[in-house]
């Protein structure tokens, strides 16, 4: 090939170079998902809240205390703490039913950053999710202020609470519906998914975009039931000796 066809050529090729990349793309902007954990002075959530503990009854036999709340979460202030960082009050009240008063049971606290997402439940510090909202930031460890080995008391009996427990995002975008009402654009985060012959922890939690926490499910049980169950084929739920189990559903929000 002659100089001349050469620099023909390489005009051609670098024209269609340029027009397939035209100058100023910008790649998309990263969604970090911050609107899964909204903090706004004023916004409230309310929940059905079934429970069941197991406790050990007189000769050994296991008796379901099952019981049933609604539960309303209020942010109701902020302030600085001495991270710098903003810290919303998030008021709990609970009742019965319908036709009790709301009544204040707990205090906890909530804040986020740029990186992560926290909440201080009875005093235990979690970093529930962590940004960008991405499965390429699983897993993370969301009881790093917690004690793996921290030994809490469910009806006199000693469960060691967190074992084992690895946060991950699961589902990312699902549409679901809770308790009737439907919600488009859910995060799912599993903080445990483990269990054994005599061992189950199972803790998941899901996020409303713009809402916040619209599900969570709690299963910490414990059984020495295992070649000696009245029927081989038990649920964890039949033949759990000590623990509990706790579903939250949303019921209204605004």
């Amino acid at each position: 090939m002659n100089f001349p066809k050469f620099l023909a050529l390489l005009f051609a090729i670098s024209t269609i170079f340029f027009q397939s990349c035209p100058s100023g793309t910008e790649a998309d902007p990263i969604e970090f998902g911050y609107d899964y954990f909204p903090l706004e002075i004023g916004k409230y959530i309310e929940y059905d809240v079934d429970s069941i503990i197991y406790d050990i009854g007189v000769g050994n036999t296991v008796i379901k205390r099952e019981n049933s709340i609604q539960v309303r979460e209020e942010v109701t202030d902020s302030f600085a703490d001495n991270e710098g960082r903003q810290v919303y009050r998030i008021e709990r009240f609970e009742r019965e039913n319908e036709t009790e008063e709301w009544r204040v049971n707990d205090v906890w606290t909530a804040a986020a950053t740029d990186r992560q997402a926290e909440r201080t439940e009875e005093n235990l510090r979690f970093i529930k999710m962590v940004f960008p909202v991405s499965d390429n930031t699983n897993p993370w460890d969301g009881n790093k202020y917690i004690d793996e080995n921290l030994v809490i008391s469910v009806a006199g009996e000693s469960i060691f609470l967190f074992k084992n427990w690895l946060y991950q995002y699961d589902e990312i975008g699902i549409p679901i519906e809770v308790n009737g009402l439907n919600f488009d654009d859910v995060v799912e985060i599993y903080q445990a998914a483990d269990s054994n012959f005599i061992e189950m922890r199972l803790s998941y939690e899901r996020y409303a975009r713009g809402i916040g926490l619209i599900e969570r499910e709690i299963r910490i049980l414990d059984t020495q039931c295992i070649d000696d169950c009245p029927e081989p084929e038990w649920t964890w739920e039949e033949k759990a000796e000590k623990g509990f189990i706790v579903r939250q559903k949303i019921r209204d929000y605004n």
